[in-house]
């Protein structure tokens, strides 16, 4: 039997928790992200066992921030002439040509400066994004299986609605994380744990 899977991606949960990670890190292996764009979904891709069709790959991020803020001590910040702001840009763009990839756009709301003079970004409606994608898969029957990339308690609601529909539901982990790094809530909310090495992972890209 063959099963339809969409894999679901909370780009900035992922990013920390698996590209940005230390302890993964000491593997001797490291994805650079912005330099191997097209690497992103094969890595997600290789997750899929012989009987799982892809059928798309859901990308969740946040539009970059580019309006203009004055600073606590009066100067200006142009964040859409800052480097960070231009490498996200390109990237979201560039995934975006990936095979099999459809980008879902959320918001960066400005919440003020830190004490070392960093600026505080929140990301809004990826979350409601999410679900609202989730529940429309499982509400259509357009797959038989979601893959959910995300360590985000907020999407358990969303994981209940697919099962309650009938979808199964796949959470990824890392070998060298272990099952520990997906919290017990959404743990019981799914069907499969998928174990992976993220060093042979990154062996094959």
């Amino acid at each position: 039997m063959e099963y339809k899977t969409a894999i679901i991606v909370d780009w900035e949960n992922v990013r920390k928790r698996i590209f940005e990670n230390p302890q993964l890190r000491k593997t001797g292996c490291k994805i650079d992200y912005n330099l191997r764009v097209k690497d992103l979904p094969k890595f997600f891709l290789t997750f899929l066992d012989q009987e799982e069709l892809p059928y798309r790959i859901f990308i969740y991020t946040a539009e970059p921030f580019r309006d203009t803020i004055s600073k606590p001590d009066g100067s200006i910040v142009d964040f859409s002439k800052e480097p960070v702001v231009l490498k996200a840009g390109k990237f979201i763009k560039d995934i975006s040509l990936c095979d099999l990839t459809a980008i879902r756009k959320g918001r960066l709301a400005f919440r003020g400066w830190d004490s070392h003079g960093k600026p505080i970004f929140v990301q809004k409606k990826v979350d409601m994004l999410i679900g609202l994608d989730i529940a429309h898969l499982a509400y259509k029957r357009l797959v038989d299986r979601i893959m959910v990339f995300s360590y985000d308690l907020d999407i358990q609601p969303a994981l209940r609605i697919a099962r309650l529909e009938g979808l199964q539901v796949v959470l990824p982990v890392l070998e060298e994380l272990g099952t520990d790094a997906i919290p017990e809530e959404l743990i019981e909310h799914s069907d499969f744990i998928r174990i992976k090495s993220f060093k042979r992972l990154c062996e094959t890209l």
